[in-house]
C-alpha cells in the first residue's frame, strides 16, 4: 500500500485538523492502578490516574477494567445475574487534568443493567457472562426477600456464587461516553492527569444472600485499567501539534447518559406524572427502569437489575411540551410488542446484532411448593415484584435521525422531561418504587489546543 495516497484513519480525524497522511502508529498497553490505595470496600472511591505517555493517542473503545471481587460476608453469596460483579460500581466519574467534570453516570451499576437486560442473549449469556461473573439470566435469585423465600426454593444452577472469602475477578468493558468516543482521544497532549473515579455501592446492593445480616459484606482489590496506547510517527505529531498551536480547539464527540430519580405517587387505577430536571442541547433517548425499594435495601434480592413494570398498562412522555408519543403505548402481560419495541430502539439495539432480549418465561418455587410461571419482561401484578430479572423498561427514542446532534433541544426550553402514566389494578404500593430515568444526550469533548486544557460540553 502507498502511505503517500493513503488517508488518515477515520479514529484519528480530530474535528478542525486537516486531513493528513496516514500515520505510523506504534501500538503499546498502559495499565493504570488505583493512586489511593489497594483494597477498597463498600462506598469508598476507586480513583484510576490515566497515566498516558507524551503526545499520545489512546484508543478507548479497547480499554477495560479489571479488579477482583471478594467475599467477606462470612457465608455464600451470589453475584448479580444481569451484571455479575459489575454491581459494586456504583457512581462513575471521569475528571480533567485541571479538575473538570467532564462526566457522570449516578448509579453505574443500575444504567449498565438496563444495557445488558435488554441484549440479545447470544451475546449476555456467552462471553459477557463469563467476563462480569454474571449468572443464567433464567435464575430467579431476587425472589430471595419474599416473605416464606429460602435460597432451598430456588435455582441456583449457573449462577456465580462465592464461597466465604473467596475471589472472582471481574473484567469489564466501560459503558461511558469517555470510553466510547467516535476518536482517539488525544490524552498525551493534555494539561495534567486525567482519572477515572468509581464510588462503590453499599454491602446490600453488592450481592445477594440467603442472610440479611452481611457484616463486611465484600471488599476489592487489584484494580486495573488497560489502555491500548498509539504513538505516531514524528511527522504526523509535528502537523497534530501545530493544528494544535493554531488555538481551535478539537472536538471529539460520544453519547453520555444523565441520571435523574423520582418516587412513584400513585396507587392502583391512578394516573401518575413523574417530573425529571434536565438540560441536555440534543436528547437522544430515555430509559426509565423501575425498581422496588425493598428490593434495593437488602441481601435478599437483585437490588440493581430487579426491574418491575409497577402495575403501568399506559405511557408516554412529556418532552419539551410535547407529549411523545402523542397517544400513548399500552403494555400488559400479553401485549409487549410495542413496550419492547421502543426500549430496543432507544438503546439502539432495534436494527443491529444486540437486538433480541431473552423474555422466557421464568419458573419458581415459592415456600409452600406451588411452581410459579411468570414473563420474563412484563410480570402480572402477583409475580411483579421479584426483585431479580425482569427486562421491563419504559423507554422512548427521540432522535430525528442517525446522526450527532440530532435529538430533542432542551438547553434552553425550561421544560422539564414527564413520564405520563396510567397503572391498572395490580399496581404496586406506591411509596414502594424507585423511578431512574436515564437521559442519553449527545456530548463533545473539547481540547483547546494551545493550554491542553480537556473539558466536556452537553
Amino acid at each position: 500500500m502507498d502511505n503517500e495516497n493513503a488517508t488518515t484513519p477515520f479514529e484519528m480525524r480530530l474535528s478542525e485538523v486537516p486531513s493528513m497522511p496516514q500515520p505510523q502508529l506504534d501500538l503499546s498497553y498502559v495499565v493504570c492502578i488505583p493512586s489511593n490505595g489497594g483494597v477498597f470496600k463498600a462506598n469508598q472511591e476507586v480513583r484510576l490516574p490515566l497515566n498516558t505517555p507524551s503526545e499520545c493517542f489512546v484508543d478507548l473503545k479497547r480499554a477495560y477494567i479489571k479488579y477482583n471481587l471478594t467475599n467477606k460476608s462470612g457465608e455464600k453469596q451470589y453475584l448479580d445475574p444481569i451484571i455479575g460483579g459489575v454491581s459494586v460500581i456504583d457512581n462513575w466519574r471521569v475528571v480533567g487534568g485541571t479538575g473538570a467534570l467532564m462526566e457522570e453516570v449516578i448509579h453505574y451499576n443500575n444504567y449498565f443493567a438496563t444495557l445488558q437486560a435488554n441484549k440479545n442473549q447470544g451475546v449476555v449469556e456467552t462471553t459477557d457472562h463469563e467476563m462480569i461473573g454474571a449468572g443464567i439470566d433464567s435464575n430467579p435469585l431476587g425472589m430471595l426477600w419474599k416473605t416464606g423465600e429460602t435460597e432451598a426454593n430456588l435455582t441456583t444452577t449457573g449462577t456465580t456464587s462465592l464461597a466465604n472469602d473467596a475471589v472472582r475477578t471481574i473484567t469489564h468493558r466501560p459503558a461511558s461516553a469517555f470510553f466510547n468516543a467516535d476518536r482517539y482521544m488525544p490524552l498525551g497532549y493534555t494539561q495534567g492527569t486525567t482519572y477515572l473515579s468509581l464510588t462503590l455501592c453499599g454491602d446490600t446492593t453488592a450481592m445477594i444472600c440467603a442472610n440479611n445480616n452481611l457484616g463486611s459484606g465484600y471488599e476489592t482489590s487489584q484494580w486495573e485499567l488497560h489502555i491500548p496506547v498509539l504513538r505516531p510517527g514524528p511527522e504526523f505529531a509535528s502537523m497534530f501539534r501545530s493544528a494544535m498551536g493554531s488555538g481551535v480547539p478539537i472536538q471529539i464527540h460520544s453519547v453520555g447518559v444523565h441520571n435523574t430519580q423520582q418516587s412513584i405517587t400513585g396507587g392502583a387505577n391512578s394516573s401518575i406524572s413523574l417530573t425529571f430536571s434536565t438540560r441536555k442541547r440534543s436528547v437522544k433517548a430515555l430509559i426509565t427502569s423501575l425498581r422496588e425499594n425493598a428490593a434495593i435495601t437488602t441481601n435478599l434480592a437483585s437490588s440493581v437489575s430487579g426491574f418491575v413494570n409497577a402495575g403501568i398498562t399506559k405511557f408516554n412522555f412529556g418532552v419539551g411540551g410535547m407529549r411523545i408519543p402523542a397517544q400513548q403505548i399500552a403494555c400488559s402481560e400479553t401485549d409487549t410488542g410495542e413496550l419492547i419495541s421502543n426500549t430496543q430502539l432507544a438503546l439502539g439495539y432495534f436494527s443491529s446484532d444486540l437486538r433480541g432480549a431473552n423474555t422466557k418465561q421464568l419458573s419458581s418455587q415459592d415456600a409452600a411448593g406451588i411452581v410459579k410461571q411468570q414473563s420474563n419482561y412484563y410480570r402480572s401484578a402477583a409475580n411483579d415484584k421479584a426483585g431479580s430479572t425482569s427486562r421491563c423498561l419504559f423507554s422512548i427514542d427521540l432522535d430525528s435521525y442517525n446522526a450527532a446532534y440530532a435529538g430533542k433541544n432542551l438547553a434552553g426550553s425550561g421544560l422539564p422531561l414527564v413520564l405520563h402514566a396510567q397503572c391498572g389494578a395490580g399496581a404496586n404500593d406506591p411509596n414502594s418504587i424507585l423511578c431512574d430515568m436515564y437521559v442519553v444526550h449527545d456530548i463533545m469533548f473539547n481540547l483547546e489546543g494551545q493550554t491542553g486544557v480537556i473539558q466536556s460540553m452537553s
